[in-house]
């Protein structure tokens, strides 16, 4: 035993000699370790504030960049009032949040404040602060004495244009990832029961989390089975391990016991509804890792920490075959496996790459780590370790300025989106509150800010909050299965964005379609009898000869088009655009034709009375355009291009009437 713990030393002697003509010990004492604490509670508060107020000042109003948040407010919100996990009033008791942990969380926070708004901002930015100190703790443990470079790591984190971004999003994310890295610390310190407690909460914050609960198991059984000679690896006491089992099944079953009562699941509704929705037969797996998350971590200061990454990654493999534990296989094992997580089951980052963004932090990590492995390998082989330093600060300082500028550049971003955000989901609930009774129901897919601002009740059409849809919603006849639904609730009042259902033959009473392209939020009366959803099969080809439209693709269009006639002969809109691919061909005689049939099914079509209402102008038809353009302007008082044509029209019909001599 003498003798093992003599070889033990010496290559642990050994090791320290190799790495010490290029390490430089940095051990911060009392004084500078508290204004690094200060400095790691005040900077994310103050570059996350610097998002705000920007967006603030371009915009006038407060808005998330994602509808999700108000889902959490929502629920939150019902929890305080009526004291149940409800998304109205006690009425829609439901498992719908896919963070319970942060709804019940924010529902306190309606006892301190009712704005919503610096709620959300409040409880995202504190965790990015806790985050920034658990991530300084972590980084610290992870380079030991070389304090200096944890600092370059938290510093990148803190900088970070996706952190800042999500802080101020509504999001549970910055607690998720909190929580993570707590977690991570807690582990490699082998304390035992904060470790139980954090590992225990994580699905209670993100059901994906399971990814690192799955990376832990992987890290301790290379530890315990694979590396046991390794005697400098600490292990968990046999009375440990039987603590983290009894604390962690307790608070994980505690969260399978409120899904199942709340759903009849041991998930939250929204992991079935969005594994339905995005399901791989729709998506190609291989695209999702290449644009979702190869292009997202080599894009701007990424692109240098991906550099320090592969070679962590290629040092890990190396160690492995070498039967030596490397420090990084906790996080690489949870890297890959929740990327591996989604590319089987959801292969979608959903926007801003929200579902990559907990790797962030760890990606940092192993990128920093591999940046000073990097360059003690060319410190070894050079034996001049002043050209190795010089690299592996000239790393860090490219990585922060890059990474300064991604942030900055983030700042428009952020405002941009929220906007978009305000325009669509804000406005169009605020018109539902306006314009609706309490009594209304509202069918939608975007359920945050109209279930939250509207205050009405809501049928979810894609199974977020209404589970009884999920099964159906990847079927050919969904639409006609959804209007029998929303028939069975009492739908009284739609809220769509095009791009997701589309209403045929009827007008909306609220759309953003002259303002806000691409994407159009638009609110209609729902008239079970009479308002018809066309399929979402007809829906994607007439969206495909939208997109030849603005290519001036007229034959195309017209093939498309025609496809999409078999699907649905009795909706307008095909006659509409079958119109224009005529025109593109200079085909005007057919132009009229369709545009004469889509007003036969549709007599209110404003926009098919519009254009042919200028058609006829141009072409000195001026009676019939007259007709045209007041039946236009009738259904559509505010259009000033209606004003303007029509004003034309009158004034040509009247100088006409002066020239035709008076009758004998």
């Amino acid at each position: 035993m003498k003798k093992l713990k003599q070889t033990v030393k010496k290559k642990t002697n050994k090791v320290e000699l190799d790495k010490s003509a290029f390490d430089t010990s940095f051990s911060p004492n009392r004084t500078i370790k508290i204004v690094f604490y200060v400095l790691l509670a005040i900077t994310p508060v103050f570059l996350s504030y610097l998002y705000l107020s920007f967006a603030f000042k371009q915009n006038q109003i407060w808005s998330f960049p994602l509808d999700d948040p108000w889902i959490h407010l929502t629920f939150a919100k019902n929890l305080i009032q009526y004291f149940s996990f409800s998304y109205f009033k006690d009425e829609m008791v439901t498992a719908g949040s896919t963070s319970p942990l942060y709804t019940i969380l924010i529902s306190f926070g309606f006892l301190i404040t009712n704005n919503e708004m610096v709620l959300s901002y409040i409880v995202g930015i504190l965790f990015f602060v806790l985050s920034s100190l658990a991530f300084y703790k972590l980084s610290s443990f992870e380079f030991l004495k070389e304090n200096i470079l944890a600092m370059l790591c938290v510093g990148i984190f803190i900088i970070d244009k996706w952190i800042n971004f999500i802080a101020v999003s509504g999001m549970e994310t910055t607690m998720f990832i909190f929580i993570l890295i707590l977690c991570a610390y807690f582990y490699r310190e082998r304390k035992a029961v904060p470790f139980a407690v954090l590992l225990g909460l994580i699905m209670w914050t993100r059901p994906d989390g399971v990814a690192f609960i799955g990376a832990i198991i992987i890290d301790y059984a290379l530890v315990r089975i694979y590396f046991k000679n390794q005697l400098y690896l600490k292990l968990f006491s046999e009375v440990d391990l039987k603590k983290i089992g009894i604390i962690f099944l307790g608070i994980i079953g505690l969260y399978f016991a409120m899904n199942l009562v709340l759903s009849g699941s041991i998930l939250p509704n929204t992991y079935s509804a969005k594994l339905t929705y995005y399901s791989p037969e729709f998506r190609n797996r291989f695209d999702f890792l290449e644009t979702e998350v190869w292009e997202y971590f080599k894009a701007g200061a990424y692109y240098v920490l991906m550099i320090g990454f592969i070679f962590s990654f290629l040092k890990l493999l190396f160690d492995i075959y070498k039967k030596t534990y490397n420090q990084n296989t906790l996080y690489i094992a949870f890297i890959l496996l929740l990327v591996l997580i989604y590319f089987i089951k959801l292969p979608y980052a959903h926007r801003f790459g929200r579902y990559m963004m907990p790797i962030i932090p760890f990606f940092i990590l192993v990128g920093t780590i591999g940046f000073r492995d990097l360059a003690r390998l060319i410190s070894k082989y050079t034996n001049n370790a002043l050209l190795s330093k010089s690299i592996l600060y000239i790393l860090f300082i490219i990585t922060y300025f890059i990474g300064i500028n991604n942030y900055d550049q983030n700042r428009k971003e952020y405002a941009e989106q929220s906007k978009y955000i305000y325009d669509r989901q804000v406005k169009a609930a605020m018109w539902i509150k306006d314009n609706t009774n309490e009594n209304d129901v509202i069918a939608t897919h975007d359920v945050g800010a109209i279930g939250y601002y509207g205050n009405r009740k809501i049928v979810d059409v894609a199974g977020l909050i209404t589970p009884e849809l999920i099964k159906k919603i990847n079927d050919r006849d969904y639409v006609k299965y959804m209007a029998d639904y929303m028939k069975d609730k009492g739908v009284t009042y739609l809220a769509f964005l095009r791009e997701w259902f589309r209403v045929s033959n009827q007008n909306a009473l609220f759309t953003t379609a002259d303002v806000l392209p691409p994407e159009v939020m638009e609110v209609y009366k729902f008239d079970p009898e009479k308002t018809k959803i066309i399929s979402r099969e007809a829906n994607g080809l007439l969206m495909n000869a939208q997109m030849l439209l603005g290519q001036k693709a007229g034959q195309q269009m017209r093939n498309v088009i025609n496809r999409m006639l078999v699907l649905e002969p009795s909706c307008a809109y095909p006659y509409f655009y079958l119109a224009y691919g005529y025109y593109l061909q200079s085909d005007f005689a057919n132009y009229e034709k369709n545009m004469l049939k889509a007003l036969e099914l549709f007599p209110d079509y404003k926009e098919a009375r519009y254009y042919l209402g200028e058609y006829y102008k141009t072409n000195g038809r001026f009676e019939e355009a007259k007709i045209q353009l007041t039946k236009s302007l009738e259904l559509d008082p505010q259009n000033l291009k209606v004003i303007n044509y029509l004003k034309v029209v009158s004034d040509s019909l009247a100088v006409r009437q002066l020239q035709i001599p008076p009758p004998k």
